[in-house]
């Protein structure tokens, strides 16, 4: 193989699809970037070489997209999200055969993290403890769920994305039930056809992570980090955040699980960690996470390094990394205030910021010596363009984030939600959507 690749990165509106661009460009691969957006955040770094515009998010649209990067002589793609993994396997044999390798592993092994269920079924199996957790499927069993488990409880989703035949349907995360009033307008809210979402008990202890490149269930590498902000009071990925020690009651449980789903490639295991007792699973992410960018700065190059494994070379195993890296998404910090003045969602057991220290988040100091996550003296345009990208997609933030004080329309009831199926991108031919 040549010394360099051509490599196409995928979601370039993700702060992770930035920091492949970077990492990949430093080391001397040529990079294009591909996103729905027009002008999107990793498309102004300086290592890009060209950007194709997606017209949606369906198998025709990615077709149109592989035409495009075999006239570029693209050699690898690295899909950034769960449903561009999906959409690159369904058609793999036709990226292959264009001589592109996909940059994600099988769906057989997608599901096992991008299906939560199967996550948390798989990690009982291997010894991993998990929240207290029913998977219902039918509206009397999430009604008996909920009370064997407790109020309040969460409704968690099965998948963040959902395939409903034709395109995909973002979920927003998981809810409170505070309790048996709103379950169920919340499951309705959950549910997409025959995926019936998990019922959890609240687990108390913060949010924890470890972060890993694997070769075929081996962890190659190793990263820790600590949220300080969280996007979303109530718990999501983060605006603020610092790289600490590996902790060895996350990385083992985390390996084990990595090790039964025979995992190849990036992954973020999430824990939720009291500091005493056993951690427990949250979820797994199969794919590269949005505070990418604090490994690679603390010194695990992972889209290097798995460029590298897709490549058939032999990758050395490290966990060797710099700690107390301080990294601030500052487009996140704004986000952020936007959640503190919507207000906690109904039933948030968490302590919820006010709108002043939201403010002070945002205008005031930063813990000592915080560096951007996208402006960078060698590579300064993303920081402008992360602002750019940002406004133009603030109406619709601002519509979602404050729906809750604008107005009180009742949620669906269950039986408005319709029944289908749950296919995947490739289980059927889609509804043709033209870029």
């Amino acid at each position: 193989m040549p010394s360099f690749e051509r490599v196409l990165v995928l979601d370039g509106q993700t702060t992770q699809g930035l920091a492949c661009v970077r990492s990949l460009g430093r080391a001397g691969h040529t990079v294009f970037v591909a996103s729905p957006l027009r002008r999107p955040l990793a498309a102004w770094s300086r290592y890009c070489r060209a950007h194709f515009r997606l017209g949606d998010e369906t198998i025709a649209a990615f077709a149109a997209l592989r035409a495009w990067a075999q006239t570029q002589g693209v050699r690898v793609v690295l899909p950034q999200r769960e449903r561009s993994c999906l959409l690159c396997d369904a058609e793999r044999a036709q990226w292959e055969a264009a001589g592109i390798v996909v940059g994600c592993g099988p769906q057989d092994m997608l599901l096992h993290a991008f299906d939560k269920a199967r996550t948390l079924e798989l990690a009982a199996a291997c010894g991993v403890r998990i929240p207290p957790t029913r998977f219902p499927r039918t509206l009397a069993e999430a009604r008996a769920a909920a009370e064997a488990i407790g109020y309040p409880c969460i409704l968690k989703p099965r998948f963040s994305d959902f395939w409903d035949g034709g395109r995909f349907q973002a979920e927003h995360g998981a809810r409170y039930v505070p309790d048996h009033a709103g379950l169920e307008a919340g499951v309705a809210a959950c549910r997409r056809g025959e995926a019936w979402p998990l019922i959890q008990g609240i687990v108390a202890g913060r949010g924890k992570g470890v972060f890993a490149l694997c070769d075929h269930g081996e962890p190659v590498a190793w990263f820790g980090h600590e949220r300080l902000r969280d996007v979303r009071p109530s718990g999501s990925g983060s605006s603020l955040r610092r790289s600490i020690p590996l902790d060895p009651r996350l990385r083992e449980p985390a390996a084990r699980l990595l090790a039964a789903m025979a995992w190849h490639g990036p992954v973020m295991v999430e824990f939720r960690d009291d500091g005493s007792g056993e951690p427990c699973l949250i979820e797994v992410n199969g794919r590269f996470w949005g505070s990418l960018e604090l490994a690679i700065a603390s010194g695990v190059d992972f889209p290097k390094l798995w460029v590298a494994l897709l490549r058939g070379e032999r990758v050395a195993a490290t966990s060797a990394y710099e700690t107390g890296v301080t990294l601030r998404w500052a487009w996140g910090d704004v986000k952020r205030l936007l959640y503190v003045v919507a207000g906690a969602p109904p039933g948030c057991p968490e302590p919820y910021p006010s709108v002043l220290q939201g403010l002070r988040e945002v205008l005031g100091p930063q813990p000592v010596g915080t560096r951007s996550e996208t402006w960078r003296s060698d590579d300064r345009w993303p920081g402008v363009g992360e602002w750019m990208q940002g406004i133009g997609g603030l109406g619709g933030l601002f519509r979602a984030t404050f729906a809750r004080r604008l107005r009180r329309a009742p949620p669906p009831s269950l039986s408005d939600v319709p029944k289908r199926a749950t296919p995947t991108p490739g289980s059927q031919t889609p509804e043709v959507m033209r870029p």
